[in-house]
């Protein structure tokens, strides 16, 4: 097993199951449900329940009542494009593959099924349902070695496969830098989704000193870049456009979501994700 695989292994383990950090700490906890009835909507309700349908019928509102299930289908889609073979800090490939590490142990330490999927515009790679931890070190080892170079992320067609391919109630995590057009209305109407943005700040705020060589890393093509203070703030204002649009697409569709970046501690940013 190469060197970043163990490292990785060994920090996510050390974590989760380790004495030092306390009585077996996880990111996240168990809460596998199976729908049970309607009841009207009282004050301190989760409104995450809330059944929008009926409410929009009966002019009140309504939230689902559940009965607890045994275990819950943790399904994480790694979403493969160029883009994240990118780092001024570590590379946003590896950060992702990190996250997929401590999702996978978190879903098996609480003895729920874990799948990884890898996606571009097609499907890379299908790991099977499983709750061995031992499952957790080729889909590591896949993640940092595959290469994402010329190779694009296509949404609609991942809603599209998600859809057709995963019939059970699941909890799907999205692992990507989101900066493709994105609409995942189609999936949030059918199962709980959690978005984790994974950035590295130069290129959301690029500075450059001279020209520079930059390369594509989707198309591999070259182009000679003149720096410009005045091209810099309008990319960043770009970027903060686009990213707002994102945000308000999460919040219409109650996908939660969190943004890691290179240089940031992914356990502790998904830790507070599901705290809040």
């Amino acid at each position: 097993m190469q060197q970043k695989a163990k490292e990785i292994l060994i920090k996510t383990r050390r974590r989760l199951f380790g004495q030092n950090i306390g009585n077996n700490v996880s990111v996240f906890q168990g809460n596998g449900l199976d729908f049970s009835e309607l009841k009207e909507y009282s004050h301190g309700d989760d409104v995450k329940k809330i059944n929008w349908k009926v409410t929009a019928r009966k002019q009140e509102p309504y939230i689902n009542i559940f009965n607890e299930e045994r275990e819950l289908d943790i399904i994480t889609a790694f979403m493969i494009s160029g883009n994240i073979y990118f780092g001024s800090f570590r590379q946003k490939q590896e950060v992702m593959s990190e996250v997929l590490t401590i999702l996978g142990y978190s879903t098996i330490k609480n003895s729920d099924r874990f799948t990884a999927l890898f996606y571009s515009n097609k499907e890379e790679r299908f790991f099977k349902p499983t709750k061995k931890l031992n499952s957790i070190y080729p889909v590591l080892e896949y993640a940092l070695n595959l290469n994402p170079l010329s190779k694009e992320t296509d949404y609609k067609k991942f809603c599209e496969y998600f859809v057709k391919t995963v019939k059970r109630k699941s909890l799907l995590f999205i692992i990507g830098d989101f900066y493709e057009e994105i609409d995942l209305s189609l999936l949030a109407a059918k199962y709980e989704i959690y978005a984790i943005i994974i950035r590295d700040r130069f290129e959301e705020e690029p500075k450059f000193d001279s020209n520079t060589i930059l390369k594509d890393p989707k198309t591999l093509k070259e182009e000679l870049f003149y720096p410009d203070k005045k091209i810099s703030i309008e990319f960043k204002k770009e970027i903060q456009k686009r990213d707002k649009k994102l945000y308000e697409h999460f919040l219409k569709n109650r996908i939660a979501y969190t943004k890691i970046y290179t240089d940031e501690d992914p356990f502790i940013k998904l830790s507070n994700m599901f705290r809040k």
